[in-house]
């Protein structure tokens, strides 16, 4: 088997085993986060926080990044540290009930540290693996496979957390075995990673000068790359809508159509069916229409989920829509990502690819206060409308990015 066939099966595997573990991990951490008693403002910090760590993991990753002769080796422990963070979470409950949720949002904030620094290394090292006429294909059929398998273990999560539990200390048990299992699936993620061919001298690997880090210069050298200027731009007014909305969501959904942990993975698993067909949708989609118009349909899609959310009086209403948020969700990510890879120079490629996150978790840091405050001051139902509304002026940005650059 060659090199690239042999990359592209392990990278598959490891998009499933990454899926379990993080469906495993996440899918349910707001619902926990609300079990353990959490009030508005740990929701808020919830959903912000994490993009702290974010921030300074990004700017020590390019250290990291500079000194490291296998990059591959470091994205692996970066990895391996992000899901020893699960066997932490357990612990949670066997704390003071006091402090526990306000324990368990610093906790997993903090793992976002050494997940970031995983993450953007992980999508240098993508980029350095598969040649630019595959990564497109190759990362639609990752997506759509590892989403199909996210879905199913949520499903089955959700499952048992419902039916083996006939008391709220028998539902935080269960979350301690359910984040134990993601620990386990989370280090066959790490190993299969680990089996990947890299070959850094390749014709589309990466080249990298000693300037391959965040820095004053790289800044000043920006104005110099006009189109990826224009698409970060661009990324940063739509994440901050985006964003904006993810506090609503969760403090609609448990507040006020008072979900549990069978609807949130019924909703889940849905959702999951449109982004793994969404993925191939999007990537035959771009493939034959191009990226530009591709995103701009999948962002402002996007836009109807707090217009439908406002709209609903039961749990069950959101089930009904859900599917065109996959679909919208699964497209804005995988182009992204494409259009990331297409503006980005080969040369301190890295650099780029972490900049890039570094000002999406920027956002991440202020919109969700933003969205809980608009709530604060109006109606959860007004908030709703309005980030809907900027959503969809933020996804017709796409577009004329696309005609400026």
């Amino acid at each position: 088997m060659s090199k690239l066939k042999s990359n592209y099966y392990l990278n598959i595997l490891n998009g499933v085993f990454q899926a379990i573990a993080l469906n495993l991990a996440t899918s349910f951490a707001g619902l926990f986060l609300k079990r353990l008693n959490a009030g508005d403002s740990l929701v808020s910090l919830f959903n912000s926080l994490p993009a702290l760590f974010s921030i300074l993991a990004i700017f020590i990753g390019g250290i990291i990044l500079s000194s490291t002769q296998n990059k591959k080796r470091t994205t692996s422990l970066m990895f391996l540290i992000t899901r020893v963070f699960y066997i932490l979470m357990a612990l949670i409950p066997f704390l003071n009930e006091k402090y526990r949720a306000l324990i368990f949002v610093l906790l997993y904030s903090s793992m976002n540290f050494p997940n970031s620094i995983a993450v953007f290394l992980w999508q240098s090292f993508f980029a350095d693996i598969f040649p630019p006429g595959q990564r497109e294909q190759y990362l639609s059929v990752r997506n759509s496979i590892a989403t199909f398998a996210g879905t199913a273990t949520t499903l089955f999560a959700g499952f048992l957390l419902t039916t083996l539990s006939s008391s709220k200390a028998e539902l935080i048990k269960t979350y301690q075995y359910i984040f134990l299992i993601a620990f386990i699936f989370g280090i066959l993620e790490v190993f299969v990673l680990w089996r990947h061919k890299y070959n850094a001298k390749s014709s589309y690997a990466e080249i990298s000068t000693d300037n391959n880090r965040l820095s004053i210069e790289f800044i000043k050298n920006l104005p110099n790359q006009r189109e990826y200027l224009i698409f970060i731009t661009t990324v940063v007014i739509f994440h901050f809508t985006w964003q904006m909305g993810w506090p609503l969501f969760l403090t609609y959904e448990v507040d006020y159509l008072h979900t549990n942990e069978f609807w949130a993975s019924i909703i889940s698993t849905i959702n999951g069916l449109a982004m793994a067909f969404g993925y191939r949708f999007w990537g035959r989609f771009s493939k034959s229409r191009g990226n530009s118009l591709a995103l701009t349909l999948a962002a402002v899609g996007m836009s109807f989920a707090p217009f439908m959310y406002a709209m609903s009086t039961k749990i069950y209403h959101v089930a009904y829509f859900v599917v065109i948020t996959g679909l919208s969700v699964s497209g804005t990510m995988l182009l992204l990502l494409n259009s990331l890879y297409e503006v980005a120079p080969r040369e301190n490629r890295t650099s780029y690819i972490a900049f890039y996150n570094l000002v999406t978790n920027i956002t991440l840091v202020i919109a969700p206060w933003v969205g809980m405050r608009l709530y604060q001051v109006t109606t959860i139902r007004t908030a709703l409308i309005i980030v809907g509304v900027l959503r969809f002026i933020s996804g017709m940005l796409f577009i004329l990015r696309h005609r400026r650059a």
